[in-house]
């Protein structure tokens, strides 16, 4: 061993190749020609038991994504069906409000007029009032309660012209007459040309609310005047118990239809939907058991029980996925509730269209398997030979080569360490030319190559670390220059005592999309304002200016709170290729009087503390957000201030800040903080919920801009000569 270490470093390669090489003949030879009779056998097992495994493991995936798949696309098929049962339901329950609130405080109504129909009106909505045949238009008690109940006409009109799938929209009396909107006025003649009675009470959208006391929903029936599929909906409406009439309407399943048809599952997928009597209502089997019929069969009652089984499942308001044989082929059948009326949403697909892919997915594996079994086996006796023959030549020749190899790679290895020796401290000028044509030149090569590189490095961290410097200086100076587009100086009006204001904007990144804006419209008007733009950063900042200076602009001009996000919203669609778009709160102070008008376009509910009580959230009615919809129109409402009444206004950011365990915080606790001590300046208010924000969430991090606004009402003030 002394001996070996004290020989050179081509010595040492030349013996150690002989050796190893020695070695790997004996032992690569006894390897080789004893596993080879293994081989051949071990490999045609494993590609047989792979090529199984495969396919079943296939087979199951695929059968369990697919019912997946079947199960998800029933749901959200029935949930978007659903939710126009929805709408049309609460569409039926907004007339039968308002016809309630008739009734239970008749002294703040005046009487109004409807007329009866006119002919002319036909095609276009209109409004108008039918009689029942028992029902004496000229009595007095029915002309004064059709007067007051004639208030109601505005919201039918409003609500059938929201409602593109509404045919019409009523509400009938128990005293026997009905007012109604509708396209059809022509239908209500008869040929002489004189008006047909019509008792509502007869019907079964009014029979049916009558005596269920809740909205009811018809079975589905063909329009007899367009024989388009439709189905009503009747709203009972009280007085102290007593039923007095029932709101109604009937809608046209066109979208319904659209939906189940549009549906395309593979060469022979189907969909269908179930009504509440198990009944096939709408279908894209034009034959078999989940077809269309006149008969109306109701599949909870077929003979076959598995079918039975499932229909019941189904109208029962469940969902799931289950494997049985409908006409004659077993199929996969996705079923999912729609809980408002009851039905059920059916999706089929048949078995083998399931597991086609893998069954020829199991063949092509097996040939595939058999192929390369014959493929090794002749692999390794070729490779065997040719073993050999190298082997035995590389026996006569090593020591040959040996010497020379290592002549080539150590005086080569002795000029590269040389080199490297001479690089001190920051000298990485490396250069070291060699022409070996191996791995020692690659060596150099790439040593010469990372010292470039180790340059190149230091020269670009050194870049871009002004550049980071020159960002964040800009991102600073950004943020100043958004802070100063916001009012900052507090009080903003020293010279009004009529009410005190104070507002916060802490952005989550250096710039953000939250901002609020106040200011005096004329002597007796204050306007506030309260908006988040949606996404953060920069481009929500500079979305967050043009929306400012638009809302500020239109207000200015003295237009009402929702003429101001009208106009807002159609200059910012015109041009808003980047579908940005923001929630306002808008409202308008009568300083004298503490009468607040506001309109609010998709934004939290405002925080109200009256003189004597507590902070309590106004649940107004929110508009579409500004940006979206050119089209969209947005609705206002009052508030009465009085002396010592507080207004809260807040962006996402405080409900939505999260702690470290993912809690929301909520408008609970918001309010919880507002009132703590409600009668707080509003400087001292905005500190309380900011003092909760921030023990909430603790050291998680703010991912959402929080600003907070607070106007403190002190009613008018006495002017001073």
């Amino acid at each position: 061993m002394e001996r070996f270490k004290k020989r050179s470093l081509g010595t040492k390669i030349t013996l150690t190749m002989m050796s190893v090489l020695a070695m790997m003949v004996l032992f690569m030879s006894g390897v080789l020609f004893m596993s080879m009779a293994d081989i051949s056998t071990t490999l045609s097992s494993a590609n047989k038991e792979m090529g199984e495994t495969s396919g079943e493991a296939s087979l199951s995936s695929m059968t369990a994504l697919m019912q997946e798949r079947l199960l998800e696309l029933a749901g959200d098929k029935a949930d978007l069906a659903d939710a126009m049962f929805r709408d049309f339901e609460q569409s039926v329950c907004v007339a039968a409000a308002a016809a309630e609130q008739i009734y239970a405080d008749p002294e703040a109504y005046s009487e109004r007029a409807v007329p009866v129909p006119a002919a002319e009106n036909d095609g276009e909505l209109a409004i108008q009032i039918l009689y029942a045949e028992d029902t004496d238009p000229e009595d007095e008690r029915i002309v004064r309660e059709a007067g007051l109940l004639s208030n109601v006409q505005d919201t039918l009109l409003a609500v059938n012209h929201n409602s593109p799938n509404m045919a019409s929209n009523y509400v009938a009396t128990e005293s026997g007459f009905m007012i109604q909107a509708d396209y059809i006025s022509a239908s209500k003649f008869d040929a002489e040309g004189r008006i047909l009675p019509l008792n509502a009470r007869e019907r079964p959208w009014y029979t049916g609310a009558k005596e269920s006391g809740a909205p009811f929903f018809t079975p589905v029936t063909r329009d007899y005047h367009t024989t388009r599929l439709g189905i009503m909906c009747g709203v009972p409406v009280y007085r102290d118990g007593e039923l007095m009439a029932v709101a109604g309407a009937g809608m046209y399943l066109d979208d319904i239809e659209s939906m189940v048809h549009s549906i395309q599952l593979g060469e022979d997928g189907n969909a269908c939907i179930l009504n509440r009597f198990g009944r096939v209502l709408i279908s894209t089997n034009e034959e078999g058991v989940f077809a269309v019929s006149d008969e109306g069969e109701d599949l909870r009652e077929s003979r076959d029980e598995a079918l039975a089984a499932l229909a019941a499942k189904a109208v029962s308001r469940e969902n799931g996925v289950e494997l049985l044989e409908i006409d004659g082929k077993m199929r996969y059948v996705a079923y999912a509730p729609m809980k408002t009326v009851g039905w059920s949403f059916l999706v089929l697909l048949p078995q083998e269209e399931v597991e086609a892919p893998t069954r020829e997915l199991q063949a092509s594996l097996g040939a595939i398997a058999d192929q390369a079994s014959r493929d090794v086996r002749k692999q390794i006796r070729n490779s065997a030979i040719l073993l050999a023959a190298v082997l035995a030549v590389a026996l006569a020749v090593v020591q040959v080569i040996a010497v020379a190899l290592s002549r080539r790679v150590v005086r080569p290895i002795q000029m590269l360490t040389d080199e490297v020796r001479q690089l001190e401290g920051d000298d990485l000028d490396f250069a070291c030319e060699l022409d070996t044509g191996d791995e020692t030149q690659i060596l150099a090569e790439s040593f010469q190559s990372l010292t470039g590189r180790m340059k190149t490095y230091i020269r670009d961290v050194q870049e871009i670390t002004a550049e980071n410097e020159r960002i964040s200086t800009e991102l600073g100076l950004a943020s100043r220059i958004q802070a100063d587009m916001l009012p900052n100086m507090f009080p903003p009006f020293p010279e009004r005592q009529e009410f005190d204001l104070y507002a916060v904007m802490d952005p989550a990144k250096e710039v953000g999309g939250d901002f609020y804006n106040f200011f005096m419209i004329d002597e007796d008007h204050l306007c506030l304002m309260m908006a988040d733009v949606s996404g953060k950063g920069v481009p929500a900042a500079l979305f967050m200016m043009a929306s400012m200076i638009i809302l500020a602009n239109n207000a200015s001009m003295g237009q009402s709170p929702a003429k101001v996000l009208e106009n807002t919203n159609q200059a910012i669609c015109t041009n808003n290729r980047e579908e940005m778009f923001v929630t306002v709160w808008i409202g308008i102070l009568e300083i004298s009087t503490g009468k607040l008008t506001a309109a609010n376009a998709g934004h939290e509910y405002p925080a109200l503390k009256k003189a004597d009580g507590p902070f309590e959230l106004v649940r107004d009615k929110h508009g579409f957000v500004i940006g979206a919809m050119p089209t969209a129109r947005f609705h206002e409402y009052e508030l009465q201030l009085e002396p010592g009444s507080r207004l809260f206004l807040y962006t996402d950011g405080v409900p939505e800040a999260t702690a470290a365990d993912k809690t929301l915080f909520g408008t609970e606790r918001m309010v919880d903080a507002l009132n703590t001590d409600p009668e707080l300046s509003a400087r001292e208010l905005l500190g309380n919920v900011q003092k909760a924000v921030d023990a909430f969430v603790g050291d998680a991090p703010q991912f959402d801009d929080l600003t907070m606004m607070c106007l403190e009402y002190r009613g008018a003030q006495e002017k001073k000569e």
